[in-house]
């Protein structure tokens, strides 16, 4: 087949390989689109299922609670001032009257207001008589006089601490710091119940001004820890006096433990403090919160409503009282309540994520239904439960095909061309091998023919003359026979029917018989042949003939590509247990590059001055077939425009 005609082939192979290949890829993207298609509907019913599930359970937990707190809170009123509920989730529990939110501190201190009212009337006139001095005629002696008599008026203790301290303040004021200091020590050991009409305990204005000198860091450090440690939620005022104290001792302790204790109760005040603030909100919001189904501020709906509020996300519903009386507001930390519903319930095995709740009504989510209006949940799963998008178990099923038989077409394809491409480039080099050859028998049939009508003729009668004209006849037939010898041996290596007739040999006289058949044309050209042979080989076991043509085919080669230089070099000896015959000229080299092609049939180096040199690139393979049928190698070395040396390595058989 011509090599148009297999350009041919490849081309409509090349196309019937990338249709259907484009057409399997199409086919695949669009199942794997569809695949993805299917499994995010699914996902988007399966969020629906858990976003139902989640709603679901979260109500029961939250009414639980509800129902825990509100019992608590009939067996035992006073709780409604603690903050450690019956349920850590929970962190506010507020009274509605009126439409009107009251805090737990409001509620204690306005039975504590009452109580201070019932003061009486001669300890209030004493004590504005004293605070008229102390203020504004700055006579602090005379005030001080009207204290200690304000002391001895009334009977509650928070009328009497009241006194003190106001009597220590005014001591200070007249420089009579021991006695102050001493008054306001007793006044810190006071219970935490001995309040202002603030609800705020005398004995942390006690704490401020010992402080402000210096004094009792310890004992003060003590009373902030106790106030934190009660439970009795403490008003907000309160807490900053407590946030004062603590940043003053972490700041300005006198040492290092105290610093680092205060430090910590800092941060817990703190913490507490935005949760007060958050409640203060909540106060200011309350006539704002759609707390029911319809709108209205009565909890007697069947269907309850909790509704999500804050930066910190509580949780807010009404609650009626179990005994009839007010509502009571009840908030859950959202934060605290989410987690344990994930990790702790069947939900968690059948999502492998995290759940997020979400307050923002145009974020992306899934509502929890008529009972959180304004509460979304958003899953941020590790991996898609129902399929990883595109890259589901299909998914990489028709990916992992498609590369195979993408895979498995495009190899075959390759290996089509590769051979095309390796039987191109033998019939381009049997087409030269064909020129090479046929240029080759002309020259020695020409020379034979005019050589050989030159002497019928008669002309010369030197016998001279005519002895070189015979020689010259029967070197072209030599010539001959030896290219006709190479064709004919390398058709029956190709067909596997060379046989070498091996008998023990001497190299010198195949080397010896090798360059009295090439002295002719050697002289003929000018070149010298420089012959050396180590006399201490033994014979070897090798067909004579074809040892010899291998001999003449490197001596040849040297001839040809000899260029300018007229020196070769013919050697034998031994090297390593093996006879080296070495042929070596001083001519063009060759690449190091084509080197390992050189060997290779009907490969000739690709270069101008080659060109012009007649081969068929049949010489150098049949010497290496030979060298390998006897058991050795051929090599080369060479270098570029300073020659080359070819060697064939036989092993002796008594050093092998």
């Amino acid at each position: 087949m011509s090599p148009r005609g297999q350009r041919k082939q490849v081309v409509l192979f090349l196309i019937a390989v990338i249709f259907p290949s484009l057409v399997l890829v199409a086919l695949t993207l669009r199942m794997i689109n569809q695949e993805r298609e299917l499994s995010e509907k699914r996902w988007t019913e399966e969020r629906r299922r858990l976003s139902s599930e989640i709603g679901q359970q979260l109500l029961v937990r939250l009414e639980k609670i509800k129902l825990e707190e509100m019992g608590a809170l009939e067996s035992q009123p006073e709780k409604h001032r603690e903050y450690h509920y019956v349920n850590p989730e929970v962190v506010l529990v507020g009274r509605v009257e009126q439409n009107r939110l009251l805090l737990p501190w409001e509620l204690d201190r306005r039975s504590k207001e009452v109580n201070r009212s019932s003061g009486e009337t001669r300890f209030t006139s004493k004590i504005r008589q004293a605070e008229e001095e102390e203020f504004l005629k700055k006579q602090f002696a005379r005030a001080a006089e009207l204290y200690r008599e304000s002391m001895n008026e009334p009977r509650l203790q928070g009328q009497v601490a009241f006194a003190r301290l106001s009597l220590a303040r005014v001591l200070a004021k007249a420089g009579h710091t021991r006695e102050a200091q001493a008054h306001y020590r007793e006044i810190l050991l006071l219970p935490s119940e001995v309040t202002d009409e603030q609800g705020i305990p005398l004995s942390l204005y006690a704490a401020v001004h010992l402080l402000e000198r210096g004094v009792e860091h310890q004992t003060v450090l003590q009373r902030i820890t106790s106030e934190l440690e009660t439970t009795i939620l403490p008003s907000p005022a309160e807490f900053y006096i407590l946030r004062g104290l603590a940043e003053t001792l972490a700041r300005s302790g006198p040492d290092g433990s105290v610093r680092a204790v205060a430090g910590n109760i800092h941060r817990r005040i703190l913490e507490r403090i935005s949760h007060v603030e958050q409640a203060l909100e909540l106060q200011s919001d309350f006539a704002h919160l759609v707390l029911t189904p319809s709108g209205r501020r009565e909890p007697q709906s069947r269907e309850p409503v909790w509704v999500p509020y804050g930066e910190e996300t509580w949780l807010v519903s009404l609650t009626p009282s179990l005994t009839g009386s007010q509502p009571w507001l009840l908030a859950v930390q959202a934060s605290e309540i989410l987690p344990s519903l994930a990790t702790g319930s069947p939900l968690s095995k059948t999502f492998p994520g995290k759940i997020h709740l979400l307050t923002d009504r145009e974020a992306e989510g899934e509502s929890l239904g008529p009972n959180f209006p304004g509460l979304k949940v958003a899953f941020v799963a590790q991996k898609n439960p129902i399929s990883a998008g595109p890259w589901s178990l299909h998914g990489y099923f028709y990916l992992v095909t498609l590369l195979l038989v993408l895979s498995v077409t495009l190899f075959g394809a390759y290996l089509l061309w590769r051979d095309v491409r390796r039987e191109l480039r033998v019939a381009e080099m049997r087409s030269q091998f064909v020129s090479s050859v046929s240029h080759e028998l002309k020259t020695p049939l020409t020379a034979i023919r005019m050589f050989a009508e030159t002497l019928r003729m008669g002309r010369f009668e030197n016998p001279r003359i005519k002895d070189e004209y015979l020689a010259t006849i029967v070197n072209e037939s030599e010539r001959l026979s030896r290219l006709l010898n190479n064709v004919l041996d390398f058709s029956k290596i190709e067909r596997g029917k060379k046989i070498y007739d091996r008998k023990p040999t001497s190299l010198a006289g195949i080397v010896e018989a090798a360059a009295r058949t090439m002295q002719y044309p050697l002289t003929q050209l000018g070149f010298k042949l420089d012959v050396e042979v180590e006399n201490d080989i033994p014979p070897i076991r090798v067909d004579r003939d074809a040892m010899e043509q291998a001999i003449l085919n490197l001596l040849t080669n040297a001839m040809k590509y000899s260029g300018e230089s007229r020196r070769i070099g013919l050697r034998v000896k031994r090297q390593n247990g093996h006879a080296l015959i070495e042929v070596s000229d001083e001519g063009v080299g060759i690449d190091a590059k084509e080197q390992a092609h050189i060997f290779e049939k009907f490969y000739r180096v690709s270069t101008p001055d080659n060109q012009l040199i007649p081969g068929a690139g049949l010489g150098l393979p049949l010497v290496a077939h030979i060298a390998k049928a006897h058991g050795g190698r051929v090599e080369v070395r060479s270098t570029p425009r300073r020659g080359s040396t070819f060697s064939i390595h036989l092993p002796l058989e008594s050093e092998g």
